[in-house]
Parts: structure tokens; C-alpha cells; sequence
């Protein structure tokens, strides 16, 4: 699904949310995938000695939900060239995280976009804050030198 249907019609202020909940398989994929095999993830007992209430979701793979609005809502491909986060709360396994995504800056010339993403869990805490800037590369509204539009 996509939500905006064109590049042209983003604005800056135009928000989308979306909500995950993070199970035990997305945490075995990710942990197999990115090698971070740190105790808090895996060992409920060593998690409760760090202070936390149980296992912890990595924080960057609840900072990935800014890439399914990078990847998926947005109506041209989207390559990322800066992500930042700021990690406030652990997410727990069974959590319901929604992230409310926002474009704040959005340049026509420079097809430049940014997007700033604030993740809250069911309990209305933010657990995330995070912005990813990169470029819109408008292949699918094309324009050739007469004007006629060219769409893949």
C-alpha cells in the first residue's frame, strides 16, 4: 500500500502512522541476521539483572519501522543516506509499537526528503525518536523533454 500517491503531492507536516507488534520470530530473525546476540535479547534472567522486565526487542529493530515508510508508503524508491535514533524506553517482546512518521523537509530541486518517526508503545510512552534523510528518485512520474509523462 502506498500512501501518498505522488511525490508532488507530499507536503511537509503530512504524518502517516502504522503500529507492529514484535513477536519472539522477529527477534530470533533479526538477532540471526545482524549477529547481536546480546544477553538482554536472549536470556530473560540475564535481562532482569540489567533492570529490565523481560527480554529486549534490539532497539534497531524497532528503529527499522522507519523503513517500511521509506520503503512502502512512499511512491518513489527512496534511498536512506542518513538514519539517527534516540532509544528512551526498552520494547519487550509482545509489544505493540506505533510510530507516527512526519516529513519535515521535503526539497523539490534536490528531491531531498526527510522524515522524523516518534514510536510510542501501547501505553502511550515514546520508546523511539528517529529521522532518516535521503532522495526520492521520481522513476515512476517521469517527464520526458516533450512534456509526456513516462511511467514504468
Amino acid at each position: 500500500m502506498r500512501f501518498f500517491p505522488s511525490w508532488a503531492e507530499m507536503e511537509v507536516g503530512d504524518t502517516v502512522t502504522f503500529c507492529r507488534t514484535f513477536t519472539e520470530g522477529d527477534v530470533a530473525n533479526f538477532l540471526g541476521v545482524t549477529g547481536d546476540f546480546n544477553p538482554i535479547h536472549l536470556d530473560p534472567r540475564a535481562a532482569t539483572l540489567c533492570g529490565f522486565e523481560g527480554r529486549v526487542v534490539p532497539g534497531l529493530l524497532t528503529g527499522s519501522m522507519i523503513t517500511h515508510a521509506g520503503g512502502t508508503l512512499l511512491p518513489e524508491p527512496y534511498p536512506a543516506t542518513r538514519m539517527s535514533f534516540r532509544f528512551l524506553a526498552p520494547v519487550y517482546i509482545g509489544e505493540t509499537i506505533c510510530a507516527r512518521v512526519t516529513i519535515t523537509e521535503k526539497d523539490l530541486q534536490k528531491n531531498k526528503l526527510t522524515l522524523q518517526m516518534t514510536c510510542t508503545n501501547q501505553k502511550g510512552q515514546v520508546v523511539l525518536e528517529g529521522e532518516v534523510s535521503g532522495k526520492i528518485i521520481p522513476i515512476y512520474s517521469r517527464r520526458d523533454n516533450n512534456g509526456i509523462k513516462n511511467t514504468i
